[in-house]
C-alpha cells in the first residue's frame, strides 16, 4: 500500500469527478434477465447511483425507488434530476434507513471503488437493510476487464487513479467470500464477458454479478 494513500478521503473524489465531467457512464443495464430474483413492488434502494444509468432503467420498473450517492454533484446530471426515485447523498458503508427496509438492493459496481475494509462493512449495511426474503444484485468487474492496471496498485487488484478515484478487481472466490463474510448467500453467480471497440482497437469488457440473500 502507498504512504501516500489515505483511506479516509478516497470516496470524496466522486464528487469532484461529476463536478468536473457531469455524465460519465454509457452503455444500458438490462433487467430482464434478473427480474425472476428481484421483487420491485415495494421499496428498491441502488447504492452509489452515479448519473443514474441503472436507475433510469430501474425507474421504470419500481414503485418506490431510493438512490444514495456519497457524491453530491452526481445529482446534478441529468438524469438523476429525474423525479420519479428519491435521492439522498449518502455513505454506502453507513446507510441512513432502517433494519430491513428494502425488498430489493443494486449495488453496480461501488465495490470496484472500495478498499478492504470498506468492502466488508458496505457488505453488512446491505444485509442489515435487506429484509426478509429480499434480494441484492451485486456487480463488480475482474482483472480480466480493460481497465485493470490502469494506476498505482495499492491493495491487490486495486488501483488508484491521478484523479484520486479507486478501481478494484475481483476474483469470484474473493468476492464469493467476502458477501458469505458478511453473513449473505450466494443465490446466482454469472462471469459476463463482452468486446468493445475503441479507437479502431477491441478490448475486453468483464464483469461478476451475483445475486446475494440473507443467510
Amino acid at each position: 500500500m502507498s504512504a501516500e494513500f489515505d483511506g479516509r478521503f478516497y470516496p470524496l473524489a466522486w464528487n469532484d469527478s461529476y463536478t468536473k465531467k457531469g455524465t460519465q457512464w454509457r452503455g444500458h443495464f438490462d433487467l430482464s434477465g434478473y427480474s425472476e430474483f428481484l421483487d420491485l413492488t415495494g421499496n428498491v434502494l441502488e447504492l452509489g447511483s452515479g448519473d443514474g444509468n441503472t436507475a433510469s432503467e430501474l425507474a421504470k420498473h419500481c414503485l418506490n425507488l431510493v438512490c444514495i450517492d456519497i457524491a453530491r454533484s452526481s445529482f446534478e446530471t441529468l438524469s438523476m434530476k429525474n423525479s420519479r426515485f428519491g435521492k439522498a447523498v449518502a455513505d454506502a458503508r453507513n446507510l441512513p434507513f432502517k433494519d430491513n427496509s428494502f425488498k430489493a438492493i443494486f449495488s453496480r459496481h461501488v465495490l470496484t471503488h472500495m478498499i478492504p475494509g470498506d468492502d466488508i462493512a458496505m457488505l453488512a449495511e446491505m444485509k442489515r437493510v435487506l429484509a426478509p426474503k429480499g434480494m441484492a444484485l451485486i456487480e463488480v468487474f475482474t482483472p480480466g476487464d480493460m481497465r485493470s492496471g490502469k494506476g498505482q496498485e495499492i491493495f491487490l487488484h486495486t488501483f488508484l487513479r491521478d484523479d484520486g478515484l479507486v478501481w478494484r478487481f475481483y476474483m469470484g472466490q474473493e468476492l464469493d467470500d467476502l458477501v458469505r463474510k458478511a453473513g449473505l448467500e450466494v443465490r446466482h453467480f454469472q462471469l459476463l464477458e463482452r468486446k468493445v471497440r475503441h479507437d479502431g482497437q477491441i478490448y475486453n469488457r468483464e464483469s461478476i454479478l451475483m445475486m446475494v440473500s440473507k443467510s
